[in-house]
């Protein structure tokens, strides 16, 4: 009868759902916040770079443009083979609007004593990723540490091991965090197959 007519830890399961629930919906809405920015950053870079490439447009006008205002102003009485060399003379084309370069994720296990990364992988490991790197270029990124519950766990048994060899932490590490939110985000450089930490990131345990 204790375990089925206890009233009160009949009571405490809903509870223990709904905070569960609510700290899973504070995590997507960090992530979406994330994404959007970043969706944000890449909007203004294809507008800036479409306005370049008007401007190179503007700057150089197609060939018969060139040609019709060119003939306009011919005075009267210009041989016709000066009309011929100036309707064959190669106007200079139009730039080709920048390529536009996607940036590539890796995720990262725990780094090296140092602050090296020895591994990255495409694919996030559960119970090994911790880190989120992305990089534009290959050669320079940037990197957080993941706020979901496997990476929470992954980190948390050894923070001096795991974390702060690369993050500079704010908050208390006395007991078990519910979020890691990165502040500012860290930078890495590529070093042979690895990546070092350039600048640690800064994270909040929450």
């Amino acid at each position: 009868m204790a375990l089925f007519g206890n009233k009160r830890d009949d009571e405490n399961l809903p509870k223990q759902d709904l905070q569960e629930l609510f700290q899973r919906l504070e995590h997507l809405e960090r992530k979406c916040r994330r994404m959007e920015a970043r969706i944000t950053e890449l909007e203004e870079t294809v507008a800036s770079q479409r306005n370049n490439a008007d401007s190179v447009a503007a700057e150089h006008p197609v060939d018969g443009q060139t040609q019709e205002s060119a003939t306009s102003v011919q005075p009267v009485g210009i041989n016709m083979s000066a009309d011929v060399q100036l309707a064959t003379t190669p106007q200079p084309a139009a730039r080709p609007e920048p390529h536009r370069v996607e940036p590539t994720v890796f995720y990262l296990p725990a780094p090296s004593a140092d602050g090296l990364f020895q591994q990255a992988s495409l694919h996030e490991q559960i119970g090994k990723s911790i880190y989120q790197l992305t990089t534009t270029d290959g050669q320079n990124g940037t990197f957080i540490l993941l706020d979901t519950p496997d990476a929470i766990a992954t980190a948390t048994i050894s923070v001096s091991a795991f974390v702060k060899p690369v993050c500079r932490i704010i908050g208390s590490t006395s007991q078990q965090p519910r979020h890691i939110i990165t502040e500012e985000e860290g930078a890495v450089a590529r070093e042979g197959a690895d990546w070092r930490v350039t600048r640690k990131a800064v994270v909040r345990f929450e």
